[in-house]
């Protein structure tokens, strides 16, 4: 007994030191580069939080995402103060080096909606240290990261917003999710929701001439639509584009002149509902979408700006 108890009070004292380590664990500081590279190897790294993976790659920082219709916002890193260096003109007084922070931007892309199947804008040119707000509408869309060779594949260590559900815009605010862009090499993401990929909805950052957004939406369609797009949808294909480079020109004068041809329509609520069907000569450009070509936009004319004949 009297060796037990001896033994007791020895080691009381690790015991007591591991608790309090424990309780209040001691945290190394360091810089944000640093904790970007644990971040990027730590499992947190990939875990899906709130719908979202955050992903391991550096390129962009997921700061926070909210459900919408006024729920708490989640905080998922901290956003990033990006200082730039700025140096007098030699010669002058003044001549020093000094750094300051710099003015981030903040860009809203719209996702899906009364647009359609797109982003909106599609593009942007952002700077390191610039705020992606993405605002998720009507019906259910992503943005997820990919490359510019695989459109509508994840990239390994990409982030996801996961799908953000918001039928008929009911969702009021609708759903966001944010993201800090970290470098100025292009970035590309696009939309998983079954279909919607190959039917051109991606989103580029930082596009350049060699890659523009435009090559980056004819590769998803070419890779996963079930149809090629055409110049009058304005996500032509390869395929499109040689298909109405080869049709044969009209030949005919309606269609060389463009004659007007004759609708009917009616008077419904104090507007004209039109109907007119229009020969291939009668799109603005018959080489690139007149022949062959599809399409058509919906519209109606007020009963004031009729002329009685």
């Amino acid at each position: 007994m009297k060796y037990s108890a001896a033994l007791s009070v020895a080691i009381a004292p690790l015991a007591i030191a591991k608790a309090v380590h424990n309780v209040y664990p001691q945290h190394k500081r360091s810089s944000h580069k640093a904790e970007l590279g644990a971040v990027a190897g730590s499992a947190e790294a990939i875990n899906i939080v709130q719908g979202l993976e955050l992903g391991s790659s550096t390129q962009v920082i997921v700061i926070w995402a909210n459900p919408g219709n006024n729920a708490a916002t989640t905080t998922l890193h901290e956003q990033v103060t990006v200082t730039q260096t700025v140096t007098a003109a030699a010669g002058t007084a003044a001549a020093a080096t000094s750094t300051a922070a710099g003015a981030a931007a903040t860009h809203t892309v719209t996702v899906g909606g009364a647009a359609g199947l797109v982003y909106t804008p599609d593009s942007i040119t952002a700077n390191v240290g610039d705020m992606v707000i993405f605002e998720f509408m009507s019906a259910n869309h992503t943005a997820t990261q990919s490359t510019f060779a695989t459109p509508c594949k994840l990239m390994e260590g990409g982030m996801d917003s996961g799908f953000q559900p918001n039928a008929n815009n009911t969702v009021d605010p609708p759903p966001k999710v944010a993201m800090q862009v970290m470098t100025t090499d292009p970035l590309w993401f696009y939309c998983r929701q079954s279909g919607h990929c190959g039917k051109g909805m991606t989103f580029s950052i930082n596009p350049t001439a060699a890659k523009t957004q435009a090559m980056f939406q004819q590769m998803a369609i070419a890779q996963n639509g079930t149809g090629a797009g055409s110049a009058i949808t304005g996500n032509g294909t390869a395929a499109a584009s040689s298909a109405v480079a080869a049709a044969p020109a009209a030949s005919s004068a309606a269609a060389a002149s463009g004659n007007i041809n004759q609708g009917s329509g009616t008077i419904e609520g104090g507007a004209c509902v039109c109907a007119v069907t229009c020969s291939t000569g009668s799109f603005p450009a018959v080489a690139a979408q007149g022949i062959g070509a599809f399409g058509g936009i919906a519209g109606a004319l007020p009963a004031s700006m009729m002329e009685t004949v």
